[in-house]
């Protein structure tokens, strides 16, 4: 029984110590395909993710505050700026499906910031 409960320590440790540099890289996979990386093209996607981030995220904000202005419930997936998630693309950006990824991570992130803000300051 004591040995059982080393193994199981011992696998928790092992599996935490695998995940944190996964984590902490900054890459990840994505449909198949692995984003982020080192050298120039690295940091040409980071560019890429950081745009079609910032992009979604301001389309989010202005949905999410509309949706709490108008007493909306909470439900960023409605929008069509949230299923298109092309809004600022350009084709030398390369890979529509990475931006609508990333897009949709800002759209998510600004929407939740936006409405939680103004949910508050609308409610009756």
């Amino acid at each position: 029984m004591a040995n059982r409960a080393r193994w199981l320590r011992v696998l928790a440790l092992v599996a935490t110590v695998g995940a944190a540099p996964a984590c902490a890289s900054g890459s990840y996979i994505y449909s198949g395909g692995s984003y982020g990386g080192y050298g120039a093209y690295g940091s040409y996607r980071r560019d890429i993710e950081r745009i079609a981030h910032q992009n979604g995220y301001h389309e989010g904000r202005e949905a999410g505050e509309k949706d709490a202005r108008h007493g909306r419930s909470y439900s960023f997936d409605r929008h069509g700026d949230w299923r298109h998630a092309d809004e600022g693309y350009r084709r030398e950006y390369g890979d529509r499906e990475f931006y609508r990824h990333e897009f949709r991570e800002g759209f998510r992130a600004g929407y939740t910031d936006a409405y939680n803000a103004y949910a508050r300051a609308y409610r009756w």
